[in-house]
């Protein structure tokens, strides 16, 4: 956790102090070594969320884009169940940043339960996810029905396209600055939203990074990328007398 109760207020970890978990009330302990993340850990080996999963340097520079009143917000179930979600905005929408493996189950309860959300996806945990995406990026001609530049593609086109299918809620794909060979795309700043289409296919788009996140935090809209605009066709020059005859000729006046 990053934020555990330190006489009531909820603070980060600092070394050599204990706190108390927001959700259980349990004795937590502050980690605050060189290797990890400073964290609060349960003094027990006690799981208030068992969607938990540990949180990387990723987890948290994304985490450190919102509010601190943003993060890591409590919501209980009608069962009494705790679930913590990441972030959670001023709109009422739940982001969720996972990097670990998530079962289709499991993903289906997360987004029952939180309505509205949204997924934003490490791509760089396994290296044959980035490969396979680019390779099929790179080898297919974006789609001319999208209203921005971007691809519809078979839900099984790429290693993480296919884990993620069956998902109803939109899904962000970041590969940390990781290079596409597609000059019109900028080389740093960009993700991928995956929109999930029936009959087996889905939109890929790329959008610029930080209009997503200014998107979440006022409500501006997310910028993809403008496709380009087609060239007419050129006029072949008409021969001599049949330019003449077309020329627009001045009326004689009637008496």
């Amino acid at each position: 956790m990053k934020f555990a109760l330190v006489e009531g207020i909820r603070q980060e970890a600092t070394t050599g102090v204990r706190g108390a978990c927001p959700v259980c009330g349990s004795p937590t302990l502050a980690k605050c070594g060189i290797k990890r993340l400073h964290h609060w850990a349960h003094v027990s080996t006690a799981v208030c969320d068992r969607w938990w999963e540990p949180e990387t340097e990723w987890h948290r520079a994304w985490k450190n884009l919102f509010p601190t009143e943003w993060q890591e917000i409590h919501h209980r179930a009608l069962d009494g169940e705790v679930h913590i979600a990441d972030v959670k905005t001023a709109s009422g929408t739940v982001i969720e940043f996972q990097h670990s493996a998530i079962t289709p189950q499991e993903r289906g309860s997360r987004e029952a339960f939180y309505d509205p959300m949204i997924w934003i996806v490490d791509g760089t945990r396994l290296k044959r996810d980035l490969s396979s995406f680019r390779e099929e990026i790179t080898t297919c001609a974006p789609s001319a029905v999208t209203k921005t530049r971007g691809w519809v593609l078979s839900d099984r086109a790429s290693a993480i396209i296919e884990r993620w299918r069956g998902g109803s809620r939109p899904l962000f794909l970041d590969f940390g600055d990781a290079e596409f060979p597609l000059s019109w795309l900028p080389a740093t700043g960009v993700l991928w939203l995956l929109h999930y289409l029936p009959r087996q296919r889905v939109v890929v788009t790329p959008v610029l990074r930080q209009s997503v996140v200014d998107h979440l935090l006022s409500g501006t809209p997310i910028q993809g990328f403008a496709r380009p605009m087609p060239i007419p066709p050129r006029r072949s020059p008409l021969p001599g007398f049949q330019a003449h005859l077309m020329r627009p000729r001045a009326r004689r006046p009637r008496f």
